[in-house]
């Protein structure tokens, strides 16, 4: 087959469905090159910036009884606007535009009308890839929640006027809001006590007892210097603020422990505002529930924002704990601010959309039973092919010793 057999014997092309013949075509290609010369050297530098977009330079005619007909029609396509399908007679068929038109037409050639045409390729629209930074995005919306929540306890909490047994009622009512994150962290009660007419730092602390407890998953450190209180989270020198008694183990179960101990105050009651001892006794506990609630809501949502989640049923199972954190507080029956509920809205969606963005990429969680005891570096190798994933298996399923992984024992693995 030779190039004859390979073109359109007619030499005609197209444009927008109208039909033309081809004289003569041009074409322009090659690359985008901008070429630097510097001072005092003798080679330059040529840099690459692209393709260049390719022209079709063409040269054609419309010719026949109903020439003048053709011409109108082919003038018609060339000036409408947008790109629009170029069948070339040699080359195929591209996405081009009629950047530049000329056409002539004379009585000694009657019947023909000849158009020079240049066609350049049209390409697509492309913007630069943009993503919403979705981890930043919930951070901010804790930040901007943690300043509401701290402003309004400092505007609700007062033990003015109150002496005695009142003093001492308000603290036992304390201690009780606290004694979730308490049991958990170790010394909150004490301190909050301790600070009871100084509000801002009575939030200072109840938020650092939920700090140390999500630190205590986002900086693996051993389990005897966490109870010891010698590690950077016990130690009150380095701004741990005292021991975690309780180690959450893994993200998953540290966002359980926060919905348990946020809400865990709730059971608490107010005493009956008869008097008016009692109603701003009553008013304490209130804040007091809703400071523990919200400041278990601040950490949870950061710790969400915070993890590489590994798998997608551990980050949906968290991420549905804290948004329970968050709708307890919205749909509580005290009456809460407008700025506390908007910043928590803003919140709630924030947490969403990065839970719905990086969770669904994740790989999901399944079983895998070895017939026989194997090391967990044998399990991982079969499983992915990659043996240094073994300690994903072994921390995972909370193996005694990554050397032998027992046979016809369920193992919780990754999918991929």
């Amino acid at each position: 087959m030779s190039w004859r057999d390979r073109i359109d014997p007619e030499l005609a092309g197209s444009y927008r469905g109208v039909r033309f013949h081809v004289e003569r075509s041009d074409t322009t290609g090659g690359r985008r090159w901008l070429i630097h010369e510097y001072p005092r050297r003798n080679i330059p530098y040529a840099e690459d910036m692209g393709r260049k977009a390719r022209e079709w330079r063409l040269s054609l005619f419309v010719a026949g009884d109903d020439y003048d007909r053709q011409r109108d029609a082919l003038i018609e396509a060339l000036d409408a606007p947008g790109a629009a399908t170029l069948v070339h007679p040699y080359l195929g068929s591209f996405k081009a535009v009629a950047s530049d038109v000329r056409w002539s037409e004379s009585t000694r050639d009657g019947g023909v009308c000849s158009f020079q045409v240049t066609f350049a390729e049209a390409g697509e629209e492309a913007y630069p890839a943009t993503t919403v930074d979705t981890q930043r995005e919930v951070r901010r919306a804790a930040d901007a929640f943690e300043e509401e929540l701290a402003q309004d306890f400092a505007d609700k909490w007062s033990v003015d006027g109150l002496l005695g047994w009142s003093l001492v009622a308000v603290e036992r009512d304390l201690a009780a809001v606290v004694r979730g994150i308490e049991d958990v962290v170790g010394g909150i009660a004490d301190e909050v006590a301790a600070q009871i007419r100084a509000p801002m730092n009575m939030v200072g602390i109840v938020l650092g007892g939920y700090n140390r407890l999500r630190n205590a998953v986002l900086r693996p450190v051993k389990a005897l210097d966490l109870y010891s209180g010698n590690t950077i989270l016990g130690n009150k020198d380095s701004g741990g603020g005292g021991r975690v008694l309780l180690t959450p183990g893994t993200p998953t179960r540290a966002a359980r422990l926060m919905l348990d101990t946020g809400t865990s105050s709730d059971s608490v009651t107010p005493p009956t505002a008869d008097t008016p001892e009692r109603i701003q006794r009553a008013q304490n506990t209130v804040a007091a529930r809703q400071l523990n609630g919200r400041a278990a809501t601040v950490a949870a949502a950061r710790l969400v924002a915070d993890t590489d989640w590994m798998s997608r049923q551990d980050a949906i199972a968290a991420g549905n704990d804290t948004l329970a954190l968050i709708d307890a507080q919205i749909t509580t029956d005290e009456a809460i601010t407008d700025s506390v509920y908007g910043a928590l809205v803003t919140l709630r969606a924030a947490v969403s959309e990065d839970l719905r963005r990086r969770a669904v990429a994740l790989p999901g969680l399944i079983t895998y039973t070895p017939q026989t005891t194997l090391p967990a570096l044998v399990v991982a190798h079969r499983l992915y092919g990659d043996a240094t994933r073994a300690d994903e298996i072994t921390v995972r399923n909370g193996a005694r010793h990554p050397g032998a992984l027992r046979g016809g024992i369920e193992l919780e693995v990754l999918s991929e």
